[in-house]
């Protein structure tokens, strides 16, 4: 997990799907919704043979990531997968894999979107960012697996809430506050299983924030450390949001 430094958070909607059932590496194009990205995959996840033999015919993994300006895939997280196993496919090729630098609305910046990794027993398929209800008419169409399968926990669910043990504040000039007095900001980030705040993105803003105060209090946030919340006993995933008021006091 790297410095975050991704304001923009692009939403990509598409029913985009390729085909990953040949071997060699394979480049992607997306232009669509003012989003343009490429994807070079090097290496293919494979459908877990051992899956295989329990009986599954698909399953699928969806990820958000964070790519920097210039093409660099600085974090990812999983956010629903239909079993460990998928999971640990894409953990083993996605490093390889190589982004271009994304553009929006013609202008060079850095996203935050969603992967989604669906895989069959013939081979496997990538499209972006469809929808969470797809996903689970998957998980419901595997009676009887739906036990292995994970997903980003609701709050409500939890047993322990994720409760902060280190918010460091952000460190923004007394003059630029003054400027900014009264600002309002709220981050999305994800909290993983230790506790550790996840691709941090800028969702609304009232105001004209000053970019750099925007860019110290991510940084910030970058840092925050949570009890690591848990349902039924066992750490998950939880994905929050954060408001921030630029007071001179």
């Amino acid at each position: 997990m790297k410095l975050v430094r991704t304001l923009l958070s692009a939403c990509i909607l598409s029913g985009l799907a390729i085909s990953l059932a040949h071997a060699g590496p394979q480049k992607f194009e997306f232009h669509e919704y003012g989003v343009d990205l490429n994807i070079e995959v090097i290496k293919m996840p494979h459908f877990p043979n051992s899956l295989i033999a329990d009986g599954y015919l698909e399953g699928d993994v969806k990820i958000a990531m964070d790519i920097d300006h210039d093409g660099e895939l600085r974090d990812w997280i999983v956010i629903e997968s239909t079993h460990p196993e998928f999971t640990e496919s894409v953990e083993r090729v996605i490093d390889s894999w190589r982004f271009s630098p994304p553009y929006i609305n013609g202008e060079n910046r850095s996203v935050v979107n969603h992967l989604n990794i669906h895989f069959e027993s013939r081979g496997s398929v990538v499209s972006f960012d469809l929808p969470t209800s797809v996903l689970n008419v998957r998980l419901n169409q595997l009676t009887g697996f739906r036990s292995e399968a994970s997903k980003l926990s609701d709050i409500k669910e939890l047993d322990t809430a994720p409760y902060p043990i280190a918010q460091p504040s952000p460190s923004i000039p007394k003059d630029v506050i003054q400027k900014h007095d009264g600002t309002r900001a709220v981050f999305t980030f994800y909290i993983d299983e230790a506790g550790q705040v996840r691709i941090p993105a800028l969702s609304e803003t009232d105001g004209e924030p000053d970019l750099g105060m925007l860019l110290a209090t991510q940084d910030a946030l970058s840092q925050w450390r949570f009890q690591p919340p848990t349902k039924n006993n066992r750490p998950v995933k939880v994905k929050l949001s954060q408001a921030f008021v630029f007071k001179d006091k």
